[in-house]
């Protein structure tokens, strides 16, 4: 049914399959993919646009360089699912499941990640301008090189989280969980400003 080099717009894959399927410069625009099986899916600088992956399962599946521009991942399950290099700006991914989800660099700016359970992740060299991670749970990830200027932070539980190296201009930590959290200087300057004090 899919085809690489291809473009599909409007299209309705409500519980179709895309179990071991490998695709690559392929286009989805305004489609739907409700409770498909995209288990072991493999994409390749392909492109999906305005897309519904509601309820759908992406286990063991593998992008790179592919795109996924302004989708709906509500309740997907990413167990295993790998993003190299992947730009999924606008994004919503609440109630997905993120155990063993590995992402590699790309740009997740205006992501809405509001309480997903994103422990032990690692979000090295990853775009996350304006992502919305409000009451996330961020315990023990890792955010070397990592950009979230004006991330909404507010209700995170960031314990033991790692944000040294990572840009956070911008990023209220009131109502943020820091305990034995890591920051560099100008972080620890930022989280005395946003509790109202005065630095000198």
């Amino acid at each position: 049914m899919f085809q690489s080099h291809a473009t599909y717009v409007g299209e309705d894959f409500r519980d179709e399959t895309l179990r071991d399927v490998f695709l690559t410069q392929t286009t989805f625009e305004n489609c739907r993919f409700t409770y498909v099986d995209a288990t072991e899916f493999e994409t390749a600088q392909c492109r999906f646009i305005h897309c519904d992956f509601t309820d759908s399962k992406w286990n063991a599946s593998r992008h790179s360089g592919s795109s996924f521009l302004n989708c709906t991942f509500t309740g997907a399950n990413l167990f295993l699912s790998e993003f190299d290099q992947c730009k999924m700006t606008g994004s919503s991914f609440e109630s997905c499941t993120f155990e063993g989800t590995v992402v590699r660099g790309g740009d997740w700016s205006f992501v809405n990640l509001r309480h997903a359970p994103l422990r032990k992740m690692d979000w090295s060299g990853v775009r996350l301008t304006e992502a919305d991670l409000y009451g996330a749970d961020l315990k023990e990830t890792i955010w070397t090189n990592a950009i979230l200027s004006r991330a909404v932070l507010q209700h995170a539980d960031c314990t033991s989280a790692d944000f040294v190296s990572a840009e956070m201009d911008g990023v209220d930590f009131s109502d943020v969980t820091l305990k034995k959290t890591k920051l560099d200087v100008m972080q620890a300057v930022q989280v005395a400003g946003s509790l109202g004090a005065i630095v000198v």
